[in-house]
C-alpha cells in the first residue's frame, strides 16, 4: 500500500462497514493479530459489518516500497522493523517513531530522546528508527484513506507494548477528518489506569475498553450506532458532555472461556497473500491461539516481580476439544502449521487432555507454549510428541535463594533439570536469567558464574535486570519488599506530553532504587560474561556431554565447549548411581533404594563422596544433599514413557559382568 494507489485492490475493505479494527505497529509480524481476530467474530455475531486492518504488515510493506532503490544502508528491511520491535522494555523505539504531528510537533526533546535511546540501545538501531520516522506521515495518511474508504462509523483500536503512540497519531488524524467517527480504545496498555489515563489526556479517544473486551465492547458498539448515550460498563470509560467517565473495572473475570469465539484471520492473510514480502515473511508465519487466561500459579503465589495479567489472574481454560479444533482448522483454512499459545501458562489438564488429541491428529505441528518449569519427563515427551518444541518456562535464575525471593515455587535443581531434559528430548526453551531483585545475596551470581561451564551443553538464556512493572507486587507494595520507585522509565516522558501524576498512570515500567543502597550491576558482570561465553558456544557449537550404555558399564563422553575433553566408564553400580540421578537423588535414597530393589548393602557415605567426585568432575550438579546427573543418552526415543525407558537404561547398563 502506498499513498498514491487508490485502486479497489490497493484498498482493503472497500466494501462499507459499521466498525473497523485496527493493529498498528510494532506488533510482530510473524503473527496475526488475535485480539482483532476475536472482536471481529463478537461484532459479526451480532450482525455488525466489521472489517481488521493489519497495519503492521502494511507500513512494513510502505518502508519496503520507499527505500527499496535506495542505497543499501538506506533500506529498511523486515530484519530492521524485528529489531526496533524488540526495543519495547528499554527505550519504546517502536512508540517514538511514530511521535510525529498531528500527536506532537517536533522538538528538541526528539534530540534529547536520541541521546538516551543511544545510552541504551545501539547506535545501529537508533538509526534505523530515524530513518523509519521520516516515512511514517506518508504512512499515516494512507491508512487514514484505507480506513475512510470503508466508511466505518466506528474504528477499534487494539493497543499492547510498542502500539500506543502509533494509535494515538492514527486516531487523531481520523478524528480531524471524520469529527462523527468514534474512537475506540482496547487492549493491554488499556488495562487499569493506564486505560483511564488515555481517555483523560486523549480527547480524540471516545471510549476506552478496560480488561476483556467480548461482552463490553459490542454493547457500546451497539449504543454508538443507535445514536444513544454509551451505557456504564465494568471497566468502560466514556464521556458525558466532554468530560471523562471511568467506570470500575471488576474484580474478576466476566469472559467465561466458552464464550469467546474463534477468531478470525482472514484479512490478515488475504493483506499478506498479494504482500511484495509474501515470499519472506509467510514461511516464519505462526498462527496464534487461545487455550486458557490467567495464570494458575500466580492466583497461588504471584511472582514478585511480574505485572502480566493485571486485572485477570483467576484462570479459566478452553476445553481440550475446543482447542484442538481451532487449532486443526486454521491449519486446513490456512495452510499454517506452526501456532504460538497466547496463554501465560500451560493447563497441566491440558497436557493431559489436550495434547494427546494433537498426537493423534498426526500432523506435523509446531507449536509454543509458555509453562512452568518443574515439569516431568513424561510431561516434556507429551509436549515432543504433540508438536510442542518450543517452550518458555520461566526459570529465571539458576539460583534457589533468588528463585525463592521471586516466589517461583521452584529449585535451581529442577530449573537444571528441565534445561537437561529439554536437550535429551529435542524441545528447544526460550529463558533468561534476572539480576536485581531485592535482597538477592550477590554471591548467588558468582556461583551461578562457575557452575555455567558444566551446563554449556544445553540452551543458553539472556540475561537482564528485573523490570518493576505495573500490577506486579513489586510496583503494588514496594517498601514490603526494599524497594523504592522513583518514576516511570525515562522514555515516557519524551513520548507523552502530559502531567508527571498523568505519566505515571499512563506508564507500565518504572524506575526504581534499593533501600539497602545496592546496585546490581556491581556484582552481575562474571555472570554475564560467563553467559556470553556460552552463547558463543552455542553458535560456534557447545558440544556435548552424553553416556552410552554398555553390557555392565556406563560410558561418559564429555566434549563440551570451554573444558578438557574427557572419557569416563562406570561399571556396575557405578553406572545405575549415575542413571538413577536422572532426575535428582540423595545418597541417603539411593542406598535405601538399592538395598530394597537388589539386595545390595551400600553406604550413604561412600554413595555421597562418589557423586561428590562427580560434581568435581562437572558430570553432576549438587544441591544441598540432591544430586542431578548432567549427561543425556547418547540416542533417545523421546516418545518412550518414562517407566519403561528407565527400566530398559537399568537393564542394559547393569547387566552382570
Amino acid at each position: 500500500m502506498t499513498p498514491t494507489d487508490t485502486s479497489s485492490e490497493a484498498l482493503v475493505g472497500t466494501r462499507h462497514v459499521l466498525v473497523s479494527l485496527v493493529s498498528m505497529p510494532f506488533k510482530d509480524l510473524r503473527h496475526p493479530p488475535i485480539q482483532l481476530g476475536i472482536l471481529e467474530q463478537c461484532l459479526t455475531r451480532v450482525g455488525i459489518a466489521t472489517r481488521s486492518h493489519s497495519f503492521e504488515l502494511a507500513f512494513m510493506e510502505h518502508l519496503y516500497s520507499r527505500t527499496a532503490e535506495a542505497d543499501v544502508g538506506q533500506r529498511i528491511s523486515v530484519a530492521d522493523y524485528r529489531h526496533v520491535a524488540c526495543q519495547d522494555f528499554v527505550v519504546n523505539l517502536g512508540d517514538w517513531i511514530f511521535k510525529v504531528p498531528p500527536y506532537t510537533e517536533p522538538s528538541p526533546a526528539d534530540d534529547e530522546y536520541l541521546d538516551y535511546a543511544r545510552s541504551q540501545i545501539s547506535e545501529e538501531a537508533v538509526a534505523t528508527a530515524v530513518k523509519m520516522q521520516r516515512f511514517v506521515p506518508e504512512f499515516l495518511t494512507a491508512a487514514a484513506d484505507e480506513l475512510l474508504a470503508g466508511k466505518p462509523r466506528i474504528v477499534g483500536f487494539s493497543t499492547v507494548f510498542q502500539q500506543n503512540v502509533a494509535s494515538l497519531v492514527l486516531a487523531k488524524i481520523l478524528k480531524a477528518r471524520d469529527p462523527s467517527l468514534k474512537i475506540v480504545f482496547g487492549g493491554g496498555n488499556c488495562d487499569g489506569p493506564m486505560g483511564a489515563a488515555l481517555h483523560e489526556c486523549f480527547p480524540w479517544i471516545d471510549a476506552v475498553v478496560r480488561g476483556e473486551g467480548e461482552r463490553v465492547f459490542p454493547e457500546i458498539v451497539l449504543d454508538m450506532l443507535a445514536g444513544r448515550a454509551v451505557r456504564p460498563q465494568l471497566g468502560l470509560c466514556y464521556r458525558v458532555d466532554g468530560r471523562s467517565v471511568v467506570v470500575p473495572q471488576a474484580n474478576k473475570p466476566q469472559v467465561p472461556m466458552d464464550e469467546v469465539p474463534t477468531p478470525t484471520y482472514d484479512e490478515f492473510f488475504e493483506r499478506l497473500g498479494r504482500s511484495p514480502l509474501r515470499a519472506e515473511l509467510w514461511p516464519e508465519v505462526a498462527i496464534l491461539f487461545e487455550s486458557s487466561r490467567g495464570c494458575w500459579w500466580g492466583a497461588k503465589s504471584h511472582c514478585t516481580f511480574c505485572g502480566l495479567n493485571g486485572s485477570l489472574m483467576p484462570f479459566r481454560r478452553k476445553p481440550p476439544a475446543r482447542v484442538v479444533e481451532e487449532i486443526l482448522g486454521f491449519a486446513a483454512q490456512y495452510k499454517i502449521l506452526d501456532f504460538v499459545a497466547v496463554d501465560d501458562i500451560i493447563d497441566l489438564g491440558h497436557i493431559r487432555e489436550l495434547l494427546p488429541q494433537l498426537s493423534a491428529a498426526r500432523c506435523d505441528l509446531e507449536i509454543f507454549y509458555e509453562t512452568k518449569a518443574n515439569l516431568k519427563k513424561d510431561q516434556l515427551r507429551t509436549f515432543y510428541s504433540s508438536g510442542v518444541h518450543s517452550i518458555q518456562p520461566g526459570i529465571e535464575s539458576l539460583s534457589t535463594p533468588i528463585l525463592r525471593l521471586m516466589r517461583k515455587g521452584i529449585t535451581a535443581l529442577q530449573n537444571i533439570r528441565l534445561l537437561k531434559w529439554c536437550s535429551e528430548i529435542g524441545i528447544t526453551p526460550a529463558w533468561n536469567i534476572l539480576y536485581g531483585f531485592p535482597g538477592e545475596p550477590p554471591q548467588e551470581y558468582e556461583r551461578m558464574a562457575e557452575l555455567i561451564p558444566s551446563l554449556v551443553h544445553f540452551t543458553p538464556p539472556n540475561v537482564m535486570p528485573v523490570q518493576m512493572e505495573r500490577f506486579s507486587p513489586y510496583f503494588d507494595r514496594p517498601a514490603e519488599f526494599g524497594i523504592e520507585l522513583t518514576g516511570p522509565l525515562p522514555q515516557y516522558r519524551f513520548l507523552y506530553s502530559v502531567s508527571s501524576d498523568a505519566l505515571s498512570n499512563l506508564a507500565y515500567d518504572f524506575q526504581h532504587s534499593y533501600l539497602d543502597g545496592r546496585d546490581p550491576e556491581t556484582y552481575v558482570n562474571s555472570l554475564r560474561d560467563a553467559v556470553d561465553r556460552w552463547r558463543q558456544f552455542s553458535k560456534d557449537g557447545p558440544g556435548y556431554l552424553c553416556y552410552r550404555r554398555g553390557p555392565g558399564f556406563l560410558s561418559v563422553e564429555d566434549r563440551r565447549a570451554g573444558l578438557e575433553a574427557a572419557d569416563y566408564r562406570f561399571d556396575g553400580i557405578e553406572g545405575k548411581i549415575y542413571l538413577a540421578c536422572d532426575a535428582g537423588a540423595t545418597a541417603d535414597h539411593l542406598s535405601t533404594q538399592f538395598a530394597v530393589e537388589n539386595d545390595e548393602e551400600l553406604d550413604a557415605k561412600e554413595i555421597e563422596e562418589f557423586l561428590d567426585d562427580l560434581v568435581q568432575a562437572r558430570l553432576m550438579y549438587r544441591e544441598g544433599n540432591s544430586f542431578l546427573a548432567l549427561a543425556i543418552p547418547v540416542r533417545m526415543d523421546p516418545t518412550a514413557s518414562e517407566a519403561s525407558w528407565e527400566a530398559d537404561a537399568a537393564a542394559a547398563c547393569l547387566t552382570s559382568t
